[in-house]
């Protein structure tokens, strides 16, 4: 979301209804103060704004972290997928086991991608079968894992 064009915005509405004044240098010098005093405000309100629908993606998406976070200072929603950890999903003792046979390609593709998440290759399974087998079946759609503008 860019805040800038906004305030812009207004500042030039504003600056358009001093013109209905006839050229009176008083009024136009409190339109300018005016505009220089909402800036702030409106940049305010905008944060609030972005806030206020950080939480109503929140709310739509329990899968998912959403947070909003300035780029340039201009606020932005970053919306990813949740961290689920198998310890606080369950207290149940690990005990059952599942042999499961996967090309070698897809072997090295999760011992990748469990030590890029820091993670032992059980704990890193065990995630995503959680977070898998938790989630309804979607139809079509597609799922946002960056940052967008508002």
């Amino acid at each position: 979301m860019q805040v800038q064009p906004i305030i812009n915005a207004v500042q030039a509405t504003l600056a358009g209804q001093g013109s209905l004044a006839g050229g009176d240098v008083a009024v136009e010098e409190a339109i300018e103060h005016l505009v220089s005093a909402l800036a702030p405000a409106i940049r305010q309100a905008a944060m609030e704004l972005a806030e206020q629908a950080a939480c109503e993606v929140r709310a739509q998406l329990p899968d998912r972290t959403v947070d909003l976070v300035l780029a340039d200072g201009d606020p932005s929603l970053r919306i990813a997928d949740a961290v689920v950890t198998t310890e606080a999903t369950t207290n149940e003792e690990l005990d059952a086991r599942i042999t499961l046979r996967v090309p070698p390609s897809l072997k090295t593709l999760i011992e990748d991608a469990a030590e890029t998440a820091g993670a032992s290759v059980n704990s890193w399974v065990l995630d995503v079968l959680a977070r898998r087998a938790r989630k309804p079946a979607q139809g079509h759609g597609f799922r946002m894992t960056h940052s967008f503008d508002l």
